[in-house]
C-alpha cells in the first residue's frame, strides 16, 4: 500500500526533531581511554638440583691387587657397608657415586700413606656431593687433577679428586647432599686409570696448607667417628 505525502509527513516530522536534538547534544561521552598496566611476571625461581641415592651396596674391584681391602664377602660385596656413616654429627656417603667399585683402601699403600679410598670405573659416572655443604676449593693439582673441597661444618670436608673436568663449582657456592659435582676421570699429570680419590677430612683448615693442614678419617670406617 503506497501512503499519501500527507499520511508521510508526521513520521519525517518526528525524525527531523529527532535528528535535531541529537546534533545538540553531540555524540555520547566514552570514558578516557586509559593504559593497561600489566603487573611484571615474578622472577623465575632458580631450579632446584637434581639428588640423587647413594650406592646402598659396594663391591671391591674383581681381578685387581687392592691395598688395604675391607673384608667382603664370596662375591666381593663388603661386609657391614652402609650407604652413609657419621662424622663430627655430619651425615656423609661412604661412596659418593653413581657406579663403582672399590680400587684401593685408606692407609700405608707403596711405602705412603693413602689418605682417601678409589673408587672405580671405566666409564666416566657421575660424582655426587657426599653431603650438604659448602665449596672450599675447586682446582687443578698434578697429582690430585681436578680437585673439588666441600666444607661440611662442624671440622668435617670431603675432597674429590681426579674429576674429568673442572666441576664449573666456585669457591662459596652450597652444595647439597646427592647433587651431581663432577665426573669420575682421571685428570693427573701422570697416566693412571679413570677412578675418584675420596677423602674425608676433619680439623680446622690451615691458613697456609688448607686442606692439607686436615686430618684423614677412613670413610668406611663402621662406626660414627668423632675428631
Amino acid at each position: 500500500m503506497r501512503l499519501s505525502p500527507r499520511q508521510i509527513f508526521p513520521y519525517a516530522a518526528i525524525a527531523a526533531c529527532v535528528a535535531w536534538i541529537l546534533a545538540l547534544q553531540g555524540p555520547p561521552s566514552l570514558p578516557p581511554l586509559t593504559e593497561e598496566v600489566i603487573a611484571p611476571a615474578p622472577a623465575p625461581r632458580p631450579a632446584l638440583p637434581v639428588i640423587y641415592d647413594f650406592p646402598v651396596t659396594l663391591s671391591l674391584c674383581p681381578r685387581l691387587g687392592i691395598a688395604n681391602a675391607p673384608h667382603a664377602d664370596l662375591a666381593l660385596h663388603i661386609i657391614g657397608y652402609t650407604a652413609t656413616t657419621r662424622v663430627n654429627g655430619v651425615t656423609l656417603a661412604r661412596a659418593p657415586v653413581e657406579r663403582a667399585c672399590f680400587s684401593s683402601g685408606f692407609g700405608a699403600r707403596n711405602g705412603q700413606a693413602h689418605a682417601g679410598i678409589d673408587l672405580y670405573n671405566r666409564d666416566p659416572v657421575a660424582i655426587f656431593a657426599a653431603g650438604d655443604g659448602t665449596v672450599r676449593e675447586a682446582h687443578y693439582r698434578p697429582d690430585y687433577g681436578n680437585m673439588l673441597v666441600i666444607d661440611h661444618g662442624h671440622g668435617v670436608f670431603t675432597r674429590y679428586a681426579h674429576l674429568a673436568r673442572p666441576t664449573g663449582f666456585s669457591e662459596g657456592e652450597t652444595v647439597a647432599a646427592g647433587q651431581i659435582i663432577g665426573v669420575m676421570g682421571n685428570t693427573a699429570a701422570y697416566r693412571i686409570p679413570r677412578h675418584l680419590h675420596y677423602e674425608i677430612l676433619t680439623g680446622t683448615w690451615g691458613q697456609q696448607a688448607g686442606s692439607f693442614a686436615l686430618t684423614p678419617v677412613d670413610p668406611l670406617a663402621l662406626e660414627d667417628t668423632i675428631r
